[in-house]
Parts: C-alpha cells; structure tokens; sequence
C-alpha cells in the first residue's frame, strides 16, 4: 500500500504581483509595468522550512507580502490549508492572519517606540482574541518572553532599552504569540552581529519543532538558509530558477546563478575555497523596468548562447525534486 501524502500548509500556484509605473517626465507619460513577481509556484509542507535566496530586488520579500495580503496579487492562486486567499474579502483575510505572521528585518522599525513590550506583544491577543482577560494576557506574554530568552521584569519596558538581538526576540514573541501555523522571516538576522544571528536561527529552528510551524526563510546570506532550510528556491528578477532539497541544491547547483551565489559563500579552509567550481557573480541586476529578452540572467551568465537571447527557459525537473529553469544547466 502505497504512503498517503500529506496537502500541502501552503500552496501557491502562477503567482504574479506586477506594479503600474507611471511614465517620467514631460514627453514620456507611457505607463510601464513592473513584474516584481512573475508567475511563481511552490507548496509549503506541515512543519517544512523553505528558504529563498536572491538579490536585493529580486522578488522575495514581495512574494511574501503577497502570501500575506499586504500587497495586491495580480493573478494566481494562494491556498492555506486548501482555502484560496487571493478572493477573501478583507474581513475574511484578516481573520485567516492570525494562522499567518511575520518576523521583519529590522527589529528596532518594526516595533512601536510608544508601545511597551507588553503591549506589543498582547496586541495580536487584543485583536484576535479580546475575551480574554488582562490577567491572563499579562501570563501568556510573559510566558512567551521567557521561551524567547526574554526576562518577565522587562515587560514594561520600551524597545529602545532593548538591543538589535533582544528587539527581534520582541518580534519573535509577538508573531508566535497566537500560535500560527505559517511563520515568514523575512531576514530577520541581517542587521544582526554574527553571534547574535546564530542565537536567533537555533531560537527559531527550537520554536518550530515544539510548536510544529511551517517556515517560509528569505535572506540573502546562503550560509544561514542552508542551516535552517529543508528546501531552498532560488529566485532571480521576479522568477524563481532554481529549486530543490537543501543538500541536494547545495552539493550540485544546476542553475549558473546559484552556483554564482555558492561562490559568495566564505570558505575558511585554503585548500576548499580554491577548489570551488564556477565563476563568481559578475555585472549588475538590470533594471526590472527593461528586462533582458529571453533569459533574463543572459546578461551576466558565463554560459550564455544565441538560444538564451530569444527563448524563455522551461521549467524542467533535471533530477528527483531538482528543478531547473535554464536552456544549458550545469551537469
């Protein structure tokens, strides 16, 4: 008898999110259109972290914003548990946010500086659950201070006696607090040191295996996505090119852009960092507002042909769950 398998937490299917510019100047009053996400799809599996690597600009933080409702999806399609997002009024949106929440990059910006901590935290509580009484809100957020390495004796205090570490703990305590099923990091480490980065990515990875949450991981740093990712996408001007299991995306990167990408990835040992395949990422992001013909990573990939000029790659699985869009992949 064959394994029965599991509906996907979340499935996104031809996602697009496209923006209306309007013209610059006096003469040029054309209006052009900005495909900050074109034609996305993926699924999120019950208790799975996907990570999703790229360039500033590429299309993650804005993919996450549109699973989230904070932008506007222009076309596709976005379930949770098997429910489609995209046609739910916002009073029926809101109340599916609650299984939704966000961990944003900078700590410091997402929090009120007015609000203590105890009302950042209990805000959602507020909202979502009002019956409850100010006695127990004050018990469920100081328990979550604690299992975020916060102290209760600083329940009353303001964001900006906090540092960068202990504000995003702050975040942590407020996204988790109504036990959500999907949690988006939207790079939540990048302002932090080092050191800190790796207390928050163990925080995170503790807090998803007790409270059984599903993780979509966006950064630009591929050393931190491969410690904390079951799979990994990999995305490039609004499109994803690469996707697969972590360890079989990092051993074997098909798609000349992430294996440009791997090349970033500091290597301590000599010997290792000077056997390492590939040319490093060269040339600039082109604009998302005149993107190249054909292969959009034409402009910068060292494998570039007459074919990538003219024609869009397809989507094609080069091995088991190792998909790859590009005419000539690496082997």
């Amino acid at each position: 008898m064959s394994a029965t398998i599991a509906e996907p937490l979340l499935e996104v299917s031809h996602c697009k999110v496209w923006f209306t510019i309007p013209g610059q100047g006096v003469w040029n009053r054309q209006k052009q259109t900005l495909k900050a996400v074109d034609d996305i799809s993926f699924t999120l599996q019950a208790g799975e972290t996907l990570g999703i690597v790229g360039e500033s600009g590429c299309g993650k933080s804005t993919l996450a914003r549109g699973i989230l409702g904070l932008e506007t999806v222009t076309s596709g399609s976005i379930k949770l548990n098997g429910e489609e997002l995209t046609t739910l009024d916002k009073k029926s949106f809101r109340n599916k946010r609650k299984n939704m929440q966000i961990i944003f990059q900078d700590p410091l910006a997402s929090l009120d500086p007015r609000m203590t901590v105890s009302e950042i935290i209990s805000e959602p509580l507020q909202v979502f659950q009002p019956e409850l009484s100010s006695r127990l809100r004050k018990k469920r957020v100081q328990q979550m201070m604690l299992r975020v390495g916060l102290l209760p004796n600083q329940i009353n205090r303001y964001p900006h006696e906090f540092s960068g570490g202990q504000a995003q703990r702050i975040g942590i305590a407020r996204a988790l607090i109504l036990k959500p099923e999907l949690l988006i990091c939207d790079e939540p480490v990048s302002a932090l040191d080092v050191s800190i980065q790796a207390q928050i990515i163990n925080l995170l990875m503790e807090l998803q295996r007790e409270m059984g949450l599903s993780m979509i991981f966006i950064a630009h740093d591929l050393s931190v996505v491969k410690h904390i990712s079951h799979r990994v996408m990999v995305m490039y001007m609004g499109k994803v090119v690469e996707m697969a299991s972590r360890d079989d995306l990092y051993r074997h990167p098909r798609h000349p852009y992430t294996q440009a990408l791997m090349q970033s990835i500091p290597i301590p040992d000599p010997t290792v960092e000077r056997a390492k395949r590939g040319a490093p990422l060269k040339g600039d992001l082109p604009s998302p507002m005149d993107p190249p013909s054909g292969c959009t990573f034409r402009t910068r990939c060292p494998k570039v042909q007459q074919r990538c000029v003219t024609e869009i790659p397809d989507w094609k699985e080069k091995a088991p769950d190792h998909w790859v869009a590009c005419h000539f992949p690496i082997t």
